[in-house]
């Protein structure tokens, strides 16, 4: 099993599954063992052991997800079998994972987007010179440079907004302050002069009213002798019940 990774930038591997039939008498011991060497040493980066001591031969399948940081690191494979058995119908197959921001310049979500795409620009010399108007990075690096400063300016208020809230404000506490004189207190005249411009500015709502129907609620319940019997058969399951008994003697203060 050679080129586990595949010359595609970007690609790692996320799972490894595999399939063979053994053969082998149940009073024979075997062990089956995958293995991957690391891509830059000898040692192994993966391994997975089947142990059939004692056992007959069979069909094994079985999928195994690689951990992602180690899905980078997959050389050269192998598949054996150590005792006495043999290895038939033998597949094993590497499922892989594209990381999108391999390349962070192919999508301006990826983490490292603005630094990648600033050291584009500047090993090109499309910061200090014309830039190429065809260039699709430089083009994208504007793109992404125009949201972010539109999505500043909808975050920052404005000066005229807070200016009317102001205004707003002050108008309010106006009609609803009265003078502090004496003569402001007493006089008619003023009180019912800031009572209609209260009125006529329509600053305070009106209290809402709600109309609900009434009626008379008529009894359903006749009583044939005049007399509401007590229910007997409750009252033996009053006896018996725990929670009741407990209530009764709280009262007593018997627990």
């Amino acid at each position: 099993m050679r080129l586990v990774l595949p010359p595609e930038a970007g690609l790692t591997v996320s799972g490894v599954f595999h399939k063979y039939t053994i053969t082998k008498d149940a009073t024979k011991n075997a062990t089956v063992t995958i293995t991957n060497k690391h891509i830059d040493g000898d040692s192994n980066i993966y391994k997975y052991s089947d142990n059939w001591d004692g056992i007959e031969g069979n069909t094994k399948v079985k999928y195994d997800p690689i951990i992602p940081t180690l899905g980078t690191l997959f050389g050269d494979g192998e598949i054996k079998v150590d005792g006495d058995g043999t290895l038939s119908d033998v597949v094993v197959h590497y499922q892989y994972r594209y990381d999108t921001c391999f390349n962070p310049l192919t999508d301006p979500e990826c983490p490292e987007f603005e630094a990648a795409m600033l050291k584009y620009l500047l090993d090109n010399n499309l910061l200090d010179t014309e830039p190429t108007i065809d260039d699709p990075f430089y083009d994208q690096w504007v793109q992404f440079q125009l949201e972010q400063k539109a999505e500043a300016a909808e975050e920052e208020p404005t000066e005229e907004t807070e200016e009317e809230e102001v205004e707003e404000e002050l108008s309010i506490e106006d009609v609803l302050s009265i003078t502090t004189t004496a003569e402001g207190l007493v006089d008619p005249e003023q009180q019912l002069a800031m009572l209609e411009n209260l009125i006529g500015t329509n600053k305070l709502d009106a209290y809402s009213k709600m109309t609900i129907d009434g009626g008379s609620f008529e009894e359903t319940i006749t009583l044939e002798d005049g007399i509401l019997h007590d229910n007997n058969r409750a009252f033996k399951n009053l006896i018996t019940d725990k929670a009741h008994n407990k209530m009764v003697r709280s009262q007593y203060n018997l627990d």
